[in-house]
């Protein structure tokens, strides 16, 4: 979890977090606050539970001009899920478009701008495929992290500070806000009350570069989605052209993709 965003006080909260924040653990000494970590991992219980959903991340990153000026891209990834071998990702932004198909068998990243799109034979389960196209290609699965608190995969140990801010409101959905410190990163995720523990927002601040560039995604759910098969098998649209991807090993020093030379690597 490595990317940023920007906290907004609202109008009548604008006042009282002031003095209520001198007394959270994060301003006496950036404590983790246990509870704070066991929501963490709730919320990647309970998203591992889930057979089959569907969620857009509308997603606002930071980035510095040749000036310094510091500006916002925005995005949109739209994924869906059915365990254990099914996804299809959707993304859509000011710098790229992708269409991710995975049906168990192959793995595809199509970029409908330019037509080319690479694929490779793909482990049987999504655990697996995660770990694969990260480990071997370097391409980050979106969202993925948040299905890894609470199991093996999990970074506990990386977070330095933990405090429950306290409740807040997300697109209508009741959250309990918190913030968290690692080493090179703040970051905070809003997660609903209840019996669904979903995350519906997360702000990540980057602290290793001077502009502490930040990241912000809102999170809409549909844990009952209606879903075809069609929607997770590629099919190469008319005049498109097939490249390969080049290992992450090979790649090292070398741009993400060579239309010229047929390959492509690193995340897309």
């Amino acid at each position: 979890m490595k990317r940023s965003r920007v906290l907004v006080l609202l109008g009548c909260l604008a006042a009282a977090p002031t003095a209520w924040a001198a007394d959270t653990p994060a301003k006496k000494g950036a404590a983790v606050d246990p509870d704070a970590v066991a929501a963490l991992k709730n919320m990647g219980a309970f998203l591992r539970s889930q057979n089959a959903f569907s969620v857009t991340a509308e997603a606002t990153t930071d980035d510095l001009l040749p000036s310094g000026q510091k500006i916002q891209f925005d995005g949109v990834a739209q994924l869906k899920v059915r365990r254990p071998n099914r996804l299809r990702v959707d993304v859509t932004g000011d710098r790229r478009t992708q269409r991710i198909y995975y049906d168990g068998t192959n793995f595809t990243i199509l970029d409908p701008r330019t037509g080319y799109f690479a694929s490779f034979s793909a482990p049987p389960t999504l655990a697996d495929l995660v770990d694969v196209a990260e480990r071997r290609y370097g391409i980050d699965l979106p969202l993925a992290d948040l299905f890894y608190w609470g199991s093996d995969k999990g970074n506990s140990a990386a977070i330095k500070a933990a405090v429950n801010l306290g409740p807040s409101v997300v697109k209508g959905a009741n959250c309990t806000h918190y913030a968290f410190r690692e080493p090179d990163v703040d970051w905070q995720i809003w997660i609903e009350q209840g019996d669904k523990p979903l995350p519906r927002k997360m702000v990540i601040t980057t602290l290793g570069e001077k502009s502490q560039p930040e990241h912000e995604v809102l999170l809409t759910w549909d844990l009952a989605p209606q879903l075809t098969e069609e929607s997770f098998v590629f099919t190469p649209p008319p005049g498109a052209q097939k490249i390969d991807f080049q290992p992450v090993a090979a790649a090292a020093g070398s741009p993400k993709v060579h239309p010229h030379n047929g390959t492509t690597g690193g995340a897309q």
